[in-house]
């Protein structure tokens, strides 16, 4: 359940007018319809626990070379040149294997924390990168262009008070020198860019210092204002940013390269205590359109071997359960090879997810050779929407309504994430399954104290941080 609805469902109920304190501060005095006060901005605070890793692999990788289907002939007949020897592979299956490039990644298959989605792409394919690209980050149809991304969709819906109630935390945070398409919202970004976390609060502080004090009463007066606003609020990010980036430290080692470097910022942050629950790194360069077989070996390889790193540093920093990575690519390549030893652009491709969390394992048929589109090339199997609503709806459980708000048209959902229900779960006091206001109640008498029943994120001291724990679970009944 979201804060904002537990809280509505509070007053709704009668709850505020209960004679019992949060914090010391009597319950009732929270009980206003039209303004909900402290509880309700911290409705809308992001939830500290949940995170989602974006990896973009930028070109369109070649999902034929990435997960190889090795017992079909028709593969080796498309790419007589580029096809890989079985024997060469990372077998995964009967019929299936990985790039030998990938080899680092498949430990994490085989402990079922990496997962293979089959054949995504989406109806009516666009080969051209830049509008693909917008495809994939808006999740528009292809014969529409929205202004808006996927996420900052999703962030405009759980957090409708973002723009006006800013976080301390961004929600958001995009490894680059420019926010992705992907997190624009109605109105604006719903995240922040950065490369550096030192340069980045140098570089506001800077801009702080320039931009000075006061402003003339005029339409220019105006708009400096507004930069003033937007820099006070990056001054803001930029500590929180450069604190959690000081204190977060990597315990793995990680190989060099720039997506590397990336995700092991990521893996700081994140440890740093950060609240920011969404993270895109990118690693370009998969336009193979000639000399393909080395190119991707070598591109693969940074992949497998910097995720491998990853997932090893979040599990020895005790912060590994509770994030999920997905990589995206625009497309995927034709069917058959070029005469440049390398492969043009195509449509549906695998992706992974990887994860404590995920369900690990392949989903979806193998490439369909006989079931070519008019250019001869694969038909997707599953929308890449299907994807990005399953992770929404089993990672941030995300509500019905709030799918809707992302993604306007219906979705089946896939089996992509697991979480940990099965039970008791954070909030649930009296062990009825359940997590309502019985448990609430309980909650409220024990704020304040050291009881360690009551004490969700384990600090000592039953205090606010627990509250938004509760108030996330609020809700939820044991499956």
């Amino acid at each position: 359940m979201r804060r904002r609805d537990f809280f509505k469902r509070a007053l709704a109920t009668g709850a505020g007018l209960f004679p019992f304190t949060v914090g010391g501060v009597p319950v009732r005095a929270y009980g206003r319809t039209a303004d909900i006060g402290v509880l309700s901005a911290a409705a809308d605070a992001p939830p500290t626990d949940r995170v989602l890793v974006m990896i973009q692999l930028q070109g369109g990788n070649d999902g034929l070379n990435t997960v190889i289907p090795y017992a079909d002939d028709a593969y080796y007949r498309a790419r007589p040149t580029l096809g890989l020897k079985q024997t060469d592979l990372t077998p995964i299956s009967d019929t299936l294997g990985f790039h030998p490039s990938l080899a680092p990644l498949k430990p994490l298959y085989d402990s079922g924390k990496l997962a293979v989605v089959q054949g995504v792409g989406y109806a009516n394919p666009d080969r051209s990168h830049f509008r693909s690209t917008d495809i994939w980050l808006t999740g528009s149809n292809s014969d529409e262009v929205l202004a808006t991304g996927w996420l900052g969709r999703y962030v405009d819906y759980q957090f409708p008070n973002f723009h006006d109630d800013k976080t301390s935390d961004p929600l958001a945070i995009h490894i680059s020198s420019v926010l992705s398409l992907s997190l624009q919202g109605k109105s604006g970004g719903t995240g922040i860019a950065l490369q550096d976390p030192v340069q980045f609060f140098n570089l506001v502080n800077r801009g702080n210092q320039i931009i000075g004090t006061g402003a003339p009463p005029t339409p220019a007066g105006s708009e400096l204002q507004f930069v003033r606003e937007i820099n006070a609020e990056s001054l803001q990010y930029s500590k929180q940013v450069k604190a959690a980036a000081d204190r977060g430290k990597n315990v793995a080692q990680y190989p060099s390269g720039s997506l590397a470097g990336q995700l092991a910022l990521v893996a700081r942050l994140i440890a740093g205590g950060l609240q920011t629950r969404i993270y895109i790194v990118s690693q370009g360069g998969y336009d193979t359109h000639a000399t393909q077989g080395s190119r991707q070996a070598q591109l693969l390889g940074e992949l497998g071997k910097d995720v491998a790193a990853f997932q090893d540093d979040l599990q020895k920093l005790g912060v590994s359960n509770r994030v999920v990575g997905l990589t995206i690519s625009e497309f995927g390549r034709r069917v058959a090879e070029n005469g440049s030893q390398g492969t043009d652009h195509g449509t549906a491709a695998p992706l992974f997810l990887f994860g404590d969390r995920v369900r690990g394992g392949v989903l979806g048929p193998n490439p369909d050779f006989t079931r070519l589109d008019a250019v001869g090339d694969l038909v997707y199997t599953y929308d890449f929407r299907q994807v990005y609503a399953s992770v929404l709806r089993q990672w941030f459980e995300v509500s019905d309504d709030g799918l809707k708000s992302v993604f306007p048209r219906s979705l089946t959902l896939l089996p992509l994430v697991q979480l940990a229900q099965s039970g008791a779960f954070a909030g649930d006091f009296n062990s009825d399954g359940k997590v309502d206001f019985d448990d609430f109640f309980a909650f409220a008498q024990a704020f304040g104290s050291t009881d360690p029943t009551y004490d969700l994120d384990k600090s000592g001291k039953v205090d606010y941080n627990d509250f938004f724990i509760f108030a996330d679970n609020f809700g939820r009944r044991r499956t």
